[in-house]
C-alpha cells in the first residue's frame, strides 16, 4: 500500500514538474487572412478585383518565449507577409517564395527592458500605424508612412524598448547598420517616446535613413495623440519626411466610434509639398462588423483630391491602380473578410 502510495506521488510529482516545465516556454502559430472586393476609379480609368490586407494585413508567423528564471525571458517572432488572392509569398515577381519579411527577430527581456536584434518595425513607423483608425491599410489607410522614403520595416536592426510599470511611460532606441564595405546606403537610427495611460496616448518619434549621398538621407518625424472618451477615441497625426530638400508633411485627423459588435472609423488627412503644388487630400470612412473576435465583416468608401502639381492614387494591396493624371481625383470603396488564427 505504501510503494502504491509513493508511486503515486511521485507521479504526481513529476506530472506537475511537468506542467511548470511546459509552461516555462511557449510556441504560437499565428496569422491573418484578409479579402475584398475592391473598386477604384481615377482620371486614368477604373478597376474593379480582389484585394488583400484591407481591414488587417495578411500574416503568418510563429512566435515563442521561454522563462529563464530570476525574471529574464528570452523570446523570438517570426512573421512572414503574404497575398492570399494568389497564395504568393513576399518575394519579388517570379519567385514569390515566402520570407519573414515583416519581421524575424530574437530578444532578452526582463526587469531593466528588452534588448531585440534582427528585422522589425521601423520605430518612426510605428506611430502612423497606430493612430490610423484604418491601420495603414486599404482605401482608407492613411499616405504618412509612404510620402517621401521612410522605411516600413529595418533590416539588421539593434533595439532596446523600456520595460513596463513606468507610469505609462515606454521609449524605443533603434540602430541599423548597412553592412556594406565603405556605404551608408540603409542606415538608420530612430527614437520613440510616448505615454499612454487610462484613456490618454501620446507618442512622438524620429529617425534618419542614409542614402548614397547626404542628399538622399532621410530624415523623418512625427507626433501623434489620442483620448477613448468610450462613445469615441479621436487621434490626431502630424507627420513630415525631408528627402534632400524637399520635404512632405501629413496632418491628419481620425476617430473610431464603436457601434454594437462594430466599429465605425473615419479620417480626414492632407498631405503638403513643400516649395510645389504636388498636395493632396484624403478621406476616408469605413464600418467593421465583428462576427466573433476573430472574423470581421467591413466595409470602406475614400475619396481622394490632387491639386495641380500631385496625381496620387488610391492604391490597396493586391490590385494596380490606373495612373491618375495631375490634378486628378480618385475614390475606391471596399467590402471584404477578415480572419484571424
Amino acid at each position: 500500500m505504501r510503494h502504491t502510495t509513493t508511486i503515486a506521488a511521485a507521479s504526481l510529482l513529476a506530472a506537475c514538474l511537468g506542467q511548470a516545465a511546459f509552461a516555462q516556454s511557449s510556441v504560437t502559430i499565428f496569422g491573418t487572412v484578409d479579402l475584398g472586393m475592391t473598386h477604384l476609379r481615377n482620371a486614368g480609368g477604373s478597376v474593379t478585383g480582389l484585394t488583400h490586407s484591407n481591414a488587417n494585413i495578411s500574416r503568418f508567423g510563429f512566435r515563442g518565449t521561454e522563462d529563464l528564471g530570476g525574471g529574464l525571458a528570452a523570446s523570438f517572432w517570426l512573421e512572414a507577409g503574404y497575398s492570399p488572392d494568389t497564395g504568393a509569398g513576399p518575394g519579388p515577381s517570379g519567385t514569390n517564395g515566402l520570407s519573414f519579411n515583416r519581421r524575424a527577430t530574437v530578444a532578452l527581456s526582463g526587469r531593466l527592458g528588452e534588448l531585440r536584434l534582427g528585422r522589425d518595425d521601423s520605430a518612426t513607423f510605428l506611430n502612423t500605424l497606430i493612430f490610423d483608425p484604418f491601420l495603414t491599410n486599404g482605401v482608407g489607410g492613411t499616405n504618412a508612412f509612404v510620402m517621401n522614403g521612410a522605411p516600413i520595416q529595418i533590416s539588421n536592426a539593434i533595439s532596446y524598448l523600456t520595460p513596463a510599470g513606468l507610469g505609462g511611460f515606454y521609449a524605443q532606441l533603434q540602430h541599423a547598420r548597412d553592412e556594406e564595405l565603405n556605404s551608408r546606403v540603409g542606415r538608420y537610427s530612430g527614437a520613440r517616446l510616448g505615454w499612454r495611460q487610462g484613456a490618454v496616448h501620446v507618442s512622438a518619434a524620429i529617425g534618419d535613413l542614409q542614402g548614397a549621398t547626404t542628399a538622399q538621407d532621410v530624415r523623418i518625424r512625427n507626433a501623434a495623440a489620442s483620448y477613448d472618451f468610450g462613445v469615441a477615441q479621436p487621434m490626431l497625426l502630424w507627420a513630415s519626411e525631408k528627402r534632400g530638400g524637399v520635404e512632405l508633411r501629413a496632418l491628419q485627423l481620425g476617430v473610431k466610434v464603436p457601434v454594437g459588435v462594430g466599429e465605425v472609423r473615419a479620417q480626414f488627412s492632407r498631405y503638403d509639398t513643400s516649395g510645389s503644388d504636388a498636395d493632396w487630400r484624403k478621406f476616408a470612412v469605413g464600418y467593421g462588423h465583428n462576427l466573433s473576435k476573430r472574423t470581421q465583416l467591413y466595409a470602406t468608401y475614400a475619396r481622394l483630391w490632387n491639386s495641380d502639381g500631385s496625381q496620387r492614387a488610391i492604391a490597396p494591396q493586391g490590385l494596380t491602380a490606373p495612373t491618375n493624371t495631375l490634378g486628378g481625383n480618385a475614390t475606391g470603396y471596399e467590402l471584404g473578410i477578415r480572419h484571424f488564427f
